[in-house]
């Protein structure tokens, strides 16, 4: 089989497609993958950048899609079954063997290059709105970098969970995406702080939704109602920002890490249940599928290249299908 291999910390440039022995099953679920996903923390480990560190060469990717192979007798998972994959890495492979656990089933009508952009980021976002924000219906989110993959991912669950939604984006183009996926009102990142009061008035804000870090944090405080969340997803602006507590203690809010990936590792039945909810929204249709714009499996490069130059609109997928 071919895999993608990061065979060097120069970015996009460092990953190599290669081939490669197919993976021993084990006691693991084989599975022939159609479809991987492409996110911000991929591009990352290809600079060496991330925190989960491995040697090389290894095959990075977190979430897949795709059709079992053959599976343990016991995981409750049969040949033929079209599943989606949550991983620390490895995904992108023609071929992969995951733990049972790892495993979810694909919803029904769920095309493969959604399935592989669904995981980690809708995961995510349901963990970090409902467990660690304790959403309410009819609260007011501020979602930033709203047309990312894990922005849009926290529009459309937010609206599914009955929350008004309000998108932050670099510019109308990306504005005008996160509308049509879903967002009640949407802003544009510059002045962000003075157009989301317009929108909200004295309302203010309940749950701030920040994947971006770095100078936005402290307005992201400020639009803050009491009692109100800014739940800390990552730092794709490249600056990790400091917070003075004093503003945590005026205005009675509070600020929450949402580190994902390591607790779903140690935690694989909140994993399922975090799934089967997401597979409930999707069957009722309150939840839209994953945007994607999908490249060909073979050219993860041009995928984590149009990642590094800001220019996805959702999440990119590798499909074996194009």
């Amino acid at each position: 089989m071919f895999a993608h291999q990061v065979v060097d910390f120069s970015g996009p440039a460092g990953v190599a497609w290669h081939e490669v022995p197919e993976p021993d099953a084990g006691d693991g679920v084989v599975i022939d993958v159609v479809a991987a996903g492409v996110s911000f923390a991929d591009l990352l480990q290809t600079r060496g950048q991330y925190q989960l560190k491995l040697p090389l060469p290894y095959t990075p990717g977190m979430d897949a899609a795709g059709v079992v192979r053959s599976a343990p007798q016991d995981a409750g998972i049969e040949p033929g079954q079209r599943v989606a994959v949550l991983m620390s890495h490895g995904c992108w492979q023609e071929v992969l063997a995951a733990d049972p656990g790892q495993v979810l089933p694909l919803p029904g009508g769920m095309s493969f290059e959604a399935g592989a952009a669904a995981p980690l980021n809708y995961l995510t976002a349901l963990f970090a709105l409902v467990r660690r924000g304790r959403a309410v219906p009819g609260e007011i989110v501020v979602v930033h970098g709203g047309a990312g993959g894990l922005g849009v991912a926290a529009l459309q669950l937010g609206r599914a969970l009955g929350l008004r939604t309000i998108a932050v984006t670099s510019d109308d183009g990306k504005r005008d995406f996160a509308m049509r996926c879903g967002a009640h009102h949407a802003v544009l990142s510059d002045g962000w702080l003075d157009a989301v009061r317009a929108v909200v008035g004295d309302r203010a804000v309940d749950i701030v939704v920040d994947p971006v870090g770095g100078d936005r944090t402290t307005d992201s405080l400020r639009a803050l109602a009491p009692e109100g969340r800014l739940l800390v997803l990552g730092f794709t602006a490249g600056q990790i920002p400091t917070v003075k507590v004093n503003r945590l203690l005026l205005g009675n809010i509070g600020v929450l890490g949402v580190g994902s990936r390591e607790l779903f590792e140690r935690q694989p039945l909140m994993v399922r249940d975090l799934w089967t909810r997401l597979r409930e929204l999707w069957a009722t249709r309150a939840l839209p599928d994953p945007p994607v714009e999908v490249y060909p499996f073979a050219d993860a490069r041009s995928a984590l290249q149009a990642i590094a130059d800001r220019q996805i609109k959702g999440k990119a997928v590798l499909s074996r299908r194009v």
